[in-house]
């Protein structure tokens, strides 16, 4: 885990995380509150649909395999609608036909598991282009 630094947090904004694991979503959401940051969680890609219209400005932290919807699936979807919200894909399928179809479909980022402190500037970054 990277140090604590001030400079973590540079543009306010929600760290949307969309994961069916629910350990990965509580240590992300650790981590990210940790920095101080505003976090909902998602175990599905269908429970942040039904959520979508009251979300606040931010980014999406999202994993690629999730039962019904896939990641692929949601970040092609809400880039179908028009949708700009900065997308982190994070992923622990090593397949490079899929990672790049993740950046074609305009993800933010897309960084491959365990992450390090590549995920803090990733959503540095998408916060400031949010």
């Amino acid at each position: 885990m990277a140090s604590k630094a001030t400079s973590c947090r540079s543009a306010p904004g929600t760290i949307y995380i969309v994961d069916d694991d629910d350990s990965v979503r509580d240590s992300a959401r650790a981590l990210l509150e940790a920095y101080d940051h505003i976090v909902e969680d998602f175990a599905s890609a269908r429970d942040i649909l039904a959520s979508y219209d009251r979300l606040v400005e931010g980014c999406l932290l999202l994993d690629l395999n999730m039962p019904e919807m896939g990641g692929i699936e949601l970040l092609e979807l809400l880039r179908s609608r028009g949708d700009t919200i900065p997308i982190i894909v994070v992923t622990a399928q090593n397949d490079a036909g899929v990672l790049d179809r993740a950046r074609r479909s305009g993800a933010y980022a897309v960084l491959e598991k365990p992450v390090d402190d590549r995920l803090l500037k990733a959503i540095a970054g998408a916060l400031k282009a949010a």
